[in-house]
């Protein structure tokens, strides 16, 4: 005989299931949220094209990481194009937003790819880093006919590039220890 309770949702209008999936959700947009208001309050003035790469790329990665969604980057990226349409942040870029919704769904897109194949840390450090690229790219490839000067070719074209790269290969590097610290504790 069972005399184990049956398992019960939260209630009938709103199951369990749907609760976690709206969780999730807000959780992925406030890490977005969360990252944006990092590379708005932490300015260190080092003439370092893309170094805030290392704390949003860590964030999003991370999260996208503890997400069973295979479009979580979107998501959190999502998250953050919203926070930056909000005025007092201090971005002066207009495309900010559209890099990273572009940058979001090129990492699920990779990630999506890579996943099938192999789960190793560094080949998903390297698509990171391969990703935060995409946003010099995007800058290059728009100021030719952008209204608004962009002023992030000012040391070259191959320096902001490099630079990305780094910090971005960094960033993706430091998640990918985050997430093998969890994975180790929650065992």
């Amino acid at each position: 005989m069972n005399t184990n309770l049956l398992q019960r949702t939260i209630s009938r209008a709103f199951p369990g299931e749907l609760a976690a999936r709206v969780t999730e959700v807000i959780f992925l947009l406030s890490a977005g949220m969360v990252a944006v208001l990092l590379h708005s309050r932490l300015r260190f003035p080092m003439h370092l094209p893309g170094k805030q790469g290392l704390l949003f790329v860590a964030i999003i990665v991370t999260s996208r990481g503890l997400s069973r969604w295979p479009f979580a980057t979107s998501i959190a990226c999502l998250g953050s194009a919203t926070l930056l349409l909000m005025p007092g942040l201090g971005f002066h870029d207009p495309f900010m937003a559209v890099n990273y919704i572009l940058m979001g769904g090129l990492m699920d897109f990779v990630y999506k790819q890579i996943s099938g194949t192999t789960s190793r840390i560094w080949i998903i450090t390297g698509a990171t880093g391969l990703c935060w690229v995409l946003i010099p790219l995007f800058r290059l490839a728009v100021s030719p006919f952008a209204v608004v000067p962009m002023g992030a070719f000012s040391s070259g074209i191959a320096f902001p590039v490099i630079t990305h790269l780094a910090f971005g290969l960094a960033g993706g590097l430091l998640s990918a220890g985050l997430l093998g610290l969890l994975n180790k504790k929650s065992r």
